[in-house]
């Protein structure tokens, strides 16, 4: 049992997983989604009309945050936390191999016969200057930048971005998932 253990958590995937900004921040919201809507309606004190309510009404909350920010905020602050870097360190040959977060990160994934042929390809394209080599090209500069990046994005758009979205879009899915009763006219 312990070898398993051991397996799962040195497992190179579950490992840059838990290094990846965006990764912990889903799994938290996912858990959030599950998580509070279920405190919510195990509490035997609350109305059953208003625990259903408050249940449904957290768990859009926190997929339609998680939404915004997998597809709105993470892409931008990635982006831009890198071209702030590309210019404050226009010199770093990391930088001048990889000109977008995109082939960076594909870079980053890469293992190290992956990199070598990367790097060998990058070389037959440089006419004049010093070659790229594993040793000067710095992936942990880049990837750094957009984990900053990212970690920016959590924070400023998790915390004020996401729910000011979120707040107009939730009470009109709330209406259309659950519709209200008719209530009958007396006379």
């Amino acid at each position: 049992m312990l070898a398993g253990i051991q397996n799962i958590i040195t497992n190179p995937t579950i490992y840059n997983a838990t290094q990846s900004t965006v990764s912990q921040v889903t799994t938290e919201t996912c858990l959030k989604a599950i998580g509070r809507p279920g405190f919510i309606l195990m509490d035997k004190q609350i109305d059953p009309q208003t625990k259903r309510f408050s249940a449904i009404k957290e768990f859009l909350y926190q997929l339609i945050c998680l939404g915004i920010y997998l597809s709105i905020i993470i892409p931008i602050c990635r982006k831009s936390a890198y071209n702030i870097a590309q210019k404050m360190f226009k010199d770093e040959p990391i930088f001048k191999a990889f000109p977008t977060t995109k082939e960076l990160s594909k870079y980053y994934k890469m293992n190290d016969s992956e990199k070598a042929l990367k790097i060998a390809e990058l070389n037959k394209t440089i006419t004049t200057g010093d070659k790229f080599t594993k040793e000067n090209l710095n992936a942990n500069l880049g990837k750094g930048a957009i984990e900053a990046g990212a970690m920016f994005g959590s924070v400023t758009g998790l915390a004020i971005l996401a729910p000011i979205i979120s707040h107009p879009l939730i009470h009109p899915i709330m209406n259309t998932l659950t519709p209200k009763k008719k209530t009958q006219k007396t006379s």
